[in-house]
């Protein structure tokens, strides 16, 4: 496979993002940060084995106790299940859920990439990414600093 083939890309944005998460667990003294974000990084790394090995990633995903149906409605309806609408990413968000953030954008580019490679996602690569963002989306909720009030705000202004 030649290195500007896009899943040798793909490739390469996992590493990234597995690299982007160590980098933030090892700048963090927060156990409980690191574990959650470790329970991500495991995926991750299930998925670079799947993509390297061309097998399917098989079973349910689950996080934190929640499965990939939860993670769905939860990321859809966040008003709902934690009192507050769609984040609207601002400074005042303080650092662990800004990271998070930077983390739900980077595993949004690599779903996004593997679209690209996996048409129809016979892997469920593509899946399980798109879930990841909504689990990295449900998770800043949970560190988002007491008081925060920067939501999205749809229909007229």
């Amino acid at each position: 496979m030649k290195k500007t083939d896009s899943r040798m890309m793909l490739r390469g944005k996992l590493d990234t993002l597995n690299a982007q998460m160590i980098l933030i667990q090892t700048c963090s003294a927060n156990q409980k940060y690191i574990s959650d974000i470790e329970e991500v990084r495991q995926i991750i790394r299930r998925l670079q084995r799947c993509e390297a090995m061309n097998e399917t990633y098989e079973g349910r995903l689950i996080l934190w106790g929640i499965d990939e149906d939860d993670i769905h409605a939860q990321s859809h309806n966040p008003l709902k299940y934690f009192g507050f609408g769609h984040i609207l990413p601002d400074k005042d968000m303080k650092r662990e859920s800004s990271e998070l953030n930077l983390l739900r954008t980077l595993i949004r580019e690599a779903e996004l990439l593997s679209c690209r490679v996996f048409e129809s996602d016979e892997l469920r690569i593509s899946h399980i990414l798109n879930r990841l963002s909504s689990a990295l989306y449900i998770l800043t909720y949970k560190y988002l600093p007491e008081g925060y009030d920067h939501e999205i705000k749809f229909g007229k202004s």
